[in-house]
Formats: structure tokens, C-alpha cells, sequence
């Protein structure tokens, strides 16, 4: 009865589900390690800002930069100058703007970058503090450029940048400033306001790996069910048709008429 699944279009009808199901699968199995790569990444991202600060020269000395992002760290020192660089196109409650990267020379460390905070477009971008004071935030690495973005003029002494490029800030600046940079949370003495210090990374969204995940298993059981229901409508399609063929074969006798009878 299911011999016909040997023939030659049912074959490539079997490898082509079958595929399509593996396709489907491979899919749903890369949804499911990038939804558990972002938890374990929030996981971390948390568990580093929960963490006691610690001082930045200290971590600089004993930890890679990767190692480094998002504690939080504190630091002495004083502001290199007026020396300053606008990270434009910034949004901070839905409001246009740049945020302020300023050089910050480490009693007896690097200089790092800080990123002191937001300024709406139209208003004065204040100067830095003068003086000795204490810093506190959290340590991120250098931004690189994403795809589709437009890209920083290498050349030249421009005053804005797009990304957090740390070699970039380095070769605009003319100094050596360290691998991470630190986005202000407050420093002591306290500063004036703006700039004000960027929010904490969200990380209550993301893509949706889980639902994508689902999404792709529901797909690949949609061709499971379908091949079973082309495979059961074949089937009784063929058990059918001798029965059909039979029926329309035989001879129709009308009403008021007599079949003829053979001679003996």
C-alpha cells in the first residue's frame, strides 16, 4: 500500500522535509545558546556592579579589559585641561544630545577617559573641574564601530567623536589613555550638573531568543504533520481508485430496458 513512498518524487519529497526540519532545528538550537548567552551575560553584567568598587589602578595592573567592564571602580586624580571630546548623537529621556569624554589622569596612573555625562543639544557643554578629586563609576571597554554606522574621520583635531573609540580618542587627543573608560556616577567633591551621568545599561530586553526558539520548533512539527497528512491523502487516493475505476467500467442499464442475454 506505501510502496509508492519508493518512487523517485516521493524520495526527493522525504529529503526535502527532511532537511527543512533539520534547518528548522539548527535554528531553534542557535535561538536557544544566544537566549542562554544573554542570561549569562546579565547574570555577570549584575553580579560585577553589585560587586564592592574597587580602585581602577589596581584593576588596570591585574585584570584584561574584558575582565575589567562594567565594575565599579573609584579613582584620584584631576582632569587633563579643557581638553575634551563630544560623543554626539546621544539620547537620554528622549532627549537629543552629546555626552562630555574628558581625560582624567590616575594619581600616579594612566589617564582615562571619563565620560561625564549628557548634554542636551543647544545647551553649554561645561568645562571640566579643576582641582584633585575622587571618582567613581563604571568601567566599560572601547566601542567599535557597528555595522551600518557611519564612521570617524581618523584625520584632523575634530572635537566629536561617534563611538568610544579609545585608539581614536588616543590619536585626536595626542595621548596614551588607558584600555577602559569609566562613565561617571558621581565624584567628591560633588560636580555641577550637566553633564548629566548616563543611566546604568538596560539589559531588561534584548531579543527574543526563547519565543524564536519556540517559534522555530512549532515550525519543523508543522512539516512533520504535513508530510504525514500528503503521505495519508496519497494513500487513500490510491486504495480508492480500482473501487472508482471498477464502477464507471460496468455497463448502465436504463430504466425499462433489459440487458441482452448471450446465445447459449
Amino acid at each position: 500500500m506505501y510502496r509508492f513512498l519508493l518512487r523517485p518524487k516521493w524520495l526527493a519529497f522525504h529529503l526535502l522535509c527532511l532537511l527543512t526540519i533539520f534547518g528548522m532545528l539548527a535554528a531553534a538550537k542557535w535561538q536557544w545558546t544566544r537566549y542562554n548567552q544573554r542570561n549569562d551575560f546579565v547574570d555577570l553584567v549584575h553580579q560585577r556592579q553589585d560587586a564592592e568598587p574597587q580602585q581602577l589602578d589596581d584593576v588596570l595592573d591585574t585584570k584584561s579589559p574584558k575582565d575589567i567592564e562594567f565594575l565599579r571602580v573609584t579613582a584620584a586624580g584631576h582632569y587633563v585641561g579643557d581638553t575634551q571630546l563630544e560623543q554626539i548623537n546621544q539620547t537620554q529621556d528622549d532627549t537629543v544630545g552629546v555626552d562630555v569624554l574628558t581625560p582624567f589622569q590616575v594619581d600616579g596612573g594612566p589617564i582615562v577617559i571619563v565620560n561625564r555625562g549628557f548634554v542636551p543639544y543647544g545647551a553649554d557643554v561645561p568645562a571640566a573641574p579643576t582641582g584633585n578629586l575622587v571618582i567613581g563609576g563604571t568601567a566599560r571597554t572601547t566601542q567599535r564601530h557597528q555595522a551600518g554606522e557611519l564612521t570617524d574621520n581618523r584625520d584632523g583635531v575634530a572635537t566629536e567623536v561617534r563611538n568610544v573609540d579609545l585608539p581614536l580618542i588616543s590619536q585626536r587627543l595626542g595621548i596614551d589613555v588607558a584600555p577602559i573608560y569609566v562613565e561617571l556616577i558621581a565624584s567628591k567633591p560633588p560636580t555641577p550638573v550637566p553633564p548629566t551621568p548616563v543611566p546604568p545599561p538596560d539589559l531588561s530586553g534584548g531579543p527574543p531568543h526563547l519565543s524564536y526558539t519556540v517559534q522555530w520548533c512549532i515550525f519543523s512539527v508543522c512539516v512533520v504533520v504535513g508530510w504525514v497528512l500528503a503521505v495519508r491523502r496519497s494513500a487513500r487516493k490510491r486504495a480508492g481508485g480500482p473501487s472508482a475505476g471498477d464502477a464507471s467500467a460496468a455497463p448502465t442499464v436504463n430504466e425499462g430496458e433489459h440487458p441482452a442475454v448471450p446465445s447459449a
